[in-house]
């Protein structure tokens, strides 16, 4: 497993942990991957359904029943590396 994708893995972890999404862009954004490859060969799991579409929300072809109970429970959705950064700085 490479070191980026460690990285993208404790990423998830934190934001499954506490309930906050984060878009695409903003978690490829802090481990150096483009948008549309921070879940590439991710499977679809509810922890990982807290990765989201900057523009919709949810995570891109998730089911309903592969999305975590509580995706929508914070209203806010961090969308930049820089706000990512920051919130797991706070959280680690």
């Amino acid at each position: 497993m490479s070191a980026k994708r460690r990285h993208v893995d404790s990423i998830v972890a934190a934001l499954a942990r506490h309930a906050q999404r984060a878009t695409y862009g903003a978690v490829g954004g802090v481990v150096g991957l483009p948008a549309r490859s921070v879940m590439s060969g991710c499977a679809r799991t509810p922890a990982n359904s807290f990765v989201v579409s900057a523009k919709a929300g949810v995570p891109t072809g998730y089911a309903g029943s592969e999305c975590d109970p509580a995706l929508k429970s914070r209203a806010g959705v961090i969308d930049t590396a820089t706000a990512l950064s920051h919130w797991l700085g706070q959280r680690t």
